[in-house]
């Protein structure tokens, strides 16, 4: 673990225990201490399209747009599971057979099989199964999985019904938990963690000895970790088991190591315990994939930020507009993931490349989760997270640092053939504007800002 002035440069080594079992994984997971990888390579985390996060399925009367893709549910099961297009994933009622696939012919030309990468390992809740041609095709918690023919684009849903049922990503399957322990989506380890039930972060300690905290930083560190308490008729459930401590508290355990929560965490996926003591870590069960090359620093003002594995902050561009919640609030708001697909690299060439330089991706890599591949005009390939291209800015001198955040690129023209209030689309007249209204258009924008990434 690096220490810089500005914060804790977590690079591939996340700050959380692993309390999972250990599998067969990608390189990027063997240094995460072999955390359970959410996605293998080639499969996608996305939002669902729609105004507000809602669905935009058969049903739906919500017109899918570039604000459309809300927020995660709980625990992040709003996120669809989707192949490295980000085309949604489906099961097939139908196969009732373990290892078969039952859309043979004309059902897999309208669904064809999510097929697995060459070289590509399942992991986790992930396995694979052989079809009749000899292909390998993808299996969720045991069930081969498909996309849809009827889905044009990240985040639709339309290939459900007939069978065909919508595959979200359910972080419960991780762990088998007790009533009053969740698992929950948590920034500073780019994954899932056990979480109480209000979804705060869950610590494990790991040191020697009784079980107090020792060797605190700050004098009043003892009482700032409270033992996740359990009811006094519980039961050991999977690999949960109780303390009955001196104090009278019936605390809950896992693997063995005692939970705490931090009373310096204050909403879902906080975890400002991390470097308050070295024996605390956050009890992490899955891990969201990280692209070789990639890292994340904590920095104890902001929480956790996406940076390269030698700690250069990584920043996106997104297009300027009015937003209550600001875009300077620790995990606030991280931009819409359709705006970031919309954009693409367009906002960032030429004289632009001189002060932001694209987060490159290797020839042979495979976008996954969050992370997805874009492809540069000259032919250069350059990761983007959750939509958004990123970006080292070249006045950031040492990791760490932050100067990029907040620079506004604005656009004067006095062509009026630019309409910096159309979204992009072209409209035949004002009735067909999405939402009745005109937004930003997102590349060429009255004003872009650049803002560092978040997990």
């Amino acid at each position: 673990m690096l220490t810089y002035k500005s914060g804790v440069v977590l690079g591939a080594a996340v700050a959380g225990v692993i309390l999972g079992v250990a599998i067969q994984a990608p390189a990027q997971a063997a240094a995460r201490n072999q955390a359970e990888l959410v996605t293998p390579p080639g499969i996608t985390l996305q939002e669902p399209s729609g105004r507000g996060g809602d669905e935009a399925g058969p049903t739906s009367k919500n017109t899918p747009g570039i604000f459309g893709g809300g927020t995660h549910r709980r625990g992040g099961n709003g996120y669809l599971l989707a192949n490295d297009a980000g085309l949604t994933l489906y099961t097939y009622a139908q196969d009732t057979v373990p290892g078969h696939s039952a859309c043979v012919a004309a059902c897999a030309q309208a669904s064809p099989p999510a097929l697995v990468p060459a070289g590509v390992k399942p992991v986790g809740t992930w396995s694979t199964i052989k079809r009749d041609d000899g292909s390998r095709q993808w299996a969720y918690m045991g069930k081969p999985v498909y996309t849809s023919t009827k889905d044009s684009g990240p985040g639709q849903i339309k290939g459900a019904g007939s069978g065909f049922i919508v595959v979200r990503l359910n972080a419960d399957d991780f762990v088998k938990r007790p009533f009053g322990v969740t698992i929950e989506e948590v920034r500073t380890v780019n994954g899932y963690a056990l979480a109480d039930d209000l979804g705060l972060a869950i610590y494990a300690y790991t040191g020697k000895g009784e079980n107090t905290p020792k060797n605190c930083s700050a004098t009043v560190c003892a009482d700032r970790w409270e033992p996740v308490a359990a009811p006094r008729l519980a039961q050991p459930t999977g690999e949960f088991t109780l303390i009955d401590r001196k104090d009278g508290v019936l605390q809950w355990a896992y693997q063995g190591k005692p939970l705490y929560t931090y009373d310096g965490d204050l909403v879902k996926g906080d975890a400002f315990g991390v470097g308050v003591d070295k024996d605390f870590a956050v009890a992490a069960v899955a891990a969201n994939y990280q692209p070789q090359g990639a890292g994340m620093y904590f920095d104890k003002g902001r929480g956790a930020i996406l940076s390269t594995d030698k700690g250069m902050t990584l920043y996106r561009v997104d297009f300027s507009y009015h937003n209550p919640d600001g875009h300077g609030l620790p995990g606030s708001f991280n931009g819409s993931p359709a705006v970031g697909r919309a954009m693409g690299t367009a906002p960032c060439v030429d004289e632009c490349l001189k002060t932001w330089r694209p987060f490159a991706a290797p020839a042979k890599a495979l976008p996954s989760g969050h992370w997805t591949i874009l492809e540069r005009s000259n032919g250069t390939r350059q990761w983007a997270y959750k939509g958004f291209a990123a970006y080292t800015y070249a006045g950031d001198k040492k990791a760490g640092e932050r100067s990029g955040s907040d620079i506004y690129d604005i656009l004067i023209t006095n062509d009026p053939t630019i309409d910096v209030y159309q979204d992009g689309d072209v409209y035949k007249d004002d009735k067909e504007m999405k939402y009745g209204r005109r937004v930003l258009r997102t590349r060429d924008a009255a004003a872009n800002y650049w803002a560092y990434l978040e997990p």
